[in-house]
C-alpha cells in the first residue's frame, strides 16, 4: 500500500511553470466541508500570500517538494 503525503506547515514547494517559484507552507486549514487548505508564502517575496487545497499542492502535474519542514 502506498503512503499518501502530508502536507505538514514549513515544507517548501516549486510551482512547476515557468514563473512558479518557490513556496512556503505557513498554515493548514480546513474549510466548512472539511477540505485541506494551504496557506501559502513565496519565499522571494514574502508580501505575496495565496491558499489553496492540500490536493492541487500533492497533484504532480502542479507542485513538487523542495524541503520538509
Amino acid at each position: 500500500m502506498r503512503r499518501k503525503r502530508e502536507v505538514v506547515e514549513g515544507q517548501i514547494y516549486r510551482k512547476l511553470s515557468p514563473s512558479g517559484g518557490y513556496w512556503l507552507v505557513i498554515a493548514i486549514r480546513k474549510d466548512g466541508m472539511g477540505t485541506q487548505h494551504a496557506q501559502m508564502q513565496r519565499t522571494d517575496d514574502p508580501k505575496t500570500l495565496k491558499t489553496l487545497s492540500v490536493s492541487t499542492l500533492l497533484d504532480p502535474h502542479e507542485f513538487e517538494l523542495v524541503t520538509e519542514s
